[in-house]
């Protein structure tokens, strides 16, 4: 039997939401399929050779270290197309760009192609602020990118694909779940001397971490004795608007950027996470934090709300001042549920989001 092969372009890393693909290519070829991974990050000098049961996994890079966008990268890509002659190509971010187009292209539609879809595009336009001539373009590039060259769109949640149908007019949508590789070890032991929620992200306007400022001033005026404290972690363009919205509350601590391997202590080490997202589509925060026993509050404009239950493994709320600060108070009043709300927090995680329900789903989807 000829040896199918898959090219998957993302990042060949155990880091974040790319070990998916990571472990996902070696799941794979444990089934007898040849993987060309393409890794724009980290980079490789060196074409790598790993043998599995059966199958192979060979991780590569483009040909420098820039975003692949160039006619150098497109030609590098040819060259790859008609040495391994893929069956099947499965694109993430700009990497999936020239990998779609070019093997729809040579292969006559004869190869399946799976785009991922994702960053919401309304998370887009709150960054942005408005929509220019060359944002329409751009949007409409990508919706006869969508049309004649994937023929299914992989959506992170629900909300995803609802998304790709308004905007781009796609209904090639199907909806698999992102995943998070299991670090957890155990919960740390918190005081109850303090309420301890967590931020971490992007600064940026889509985050609405200017709203939950506002709401958190606003709560603790009214509440000056409340236990709760907000921890803010992460960097961004709206980092000097945040940190002038705070500095009169004593209650916020600033972490700053935090390097990868932190992450796990700062949620772990955390009663709540909270993310007030405008918009979001299955935040990884939410899922790290869900890893680590950490129950969420979470904004209803994220995708990752649909997946969760209200006073079970969550608190969700409007992106508002208003709703954010009652939450506040719902927390306080309700703080003795944190213990049971942290164990269904671990438990959805178990259900929903593990690298082995993953990676039997897509093989499913691309079969």
């Amino acid at each position: 039997m000829v040896m199918k092969t898959i090219v998957i372009a993302h990042n060949y890393s155990e880091i974040s939401f790319a070990a998916m693909s990571y472990h996902f290519a070696h799941f794979i070829a444990n089934k007898g399929y040849r993987v060309v991974f393409i890794s724009h990050k980290p980079f490789f000098f060196e074409e790598q050779l790993i043998e599995k049961n059966g199958g192979k996994v060979i991780v590569c890079s483009w040909p420098t270290q820039n975003r692949p966008t160039s006619i150098k990268d497109f030609i590098w890509f040819i060259k790859v197309y008609l040495k391994y002659k893929p069956n099947i190509v499965i694109g993430h971010f700009v990497g999936s760009n020239i990998t779609i187009l070019v093997s729809k292209v040579l292969s006559l539609g004869k190869v399946k192609t799976f785009e991922y879809y994702h960053t919401l595009t309304s998370a887009n336009l709150y960054d942005l602020g408005k929509i220019t001539l060359k944002q329409k373009f751009l949007f409409f590039r990508k919706r006869l990118f969508y049309r004649f060259f994937c023929d299914k769109i992989i959506c992170p949640s629900a909300l995803a694909k609802k998304e790709l149908e308004h905007f781009f007019s796609i209904k090639k949508g199907i909806v698999l779940l992102n995943p998070m590789i299991d670090r957890f070890k155990n919960k740390s032991n918190l005081s109850d001397d303090k309420i301890i929620i967590s931020f971490l992200g992007r600064f940026q306007a889509c985050k609405a971490l200017d709203i939950l400022v506002k709401a958190f001033n606003d709560f603790k005026i009214k509440s000056p004795k409340s236990k709760i404290v907000l921890q803010i972690a992460g960097s961004g363009n709206q980092e000097v608007t945040i940190k002038e919205l705070a500095k009169n509350n004593q209650s916020i601590q600033f972490f700053g950027q935090l390097e990868y391997d932190k992450i796990d202590d700062y949620l772990n080490k955390s009663h709540y996470t909270i993310i007030p997202s405008k918009s979001d589509n299955l935040p990884t925060v939410g899922l790290e934090s869900l890893m680590n026993q950490t129950p969420l509050l979470i904004s209803v404009a994220t995708g990752l709300a649909d997946y969760l239950e209200q006073d079970k493994d969550c608190y969700k709320f409007e992106s508002n001042i208003e709703s954010i600060s009652t939450l506040f108070y719902k927390i306080e009043a309700n703080f003795s549920n944190n213990e049971q709300m942290s164990f269904n927090a671990r438990a959805t995680f178990l259900n929903q989001f593990t690298i082995s329900n993953y990676c039997k789903d897509l093989e499913q989807i691309i079969e």
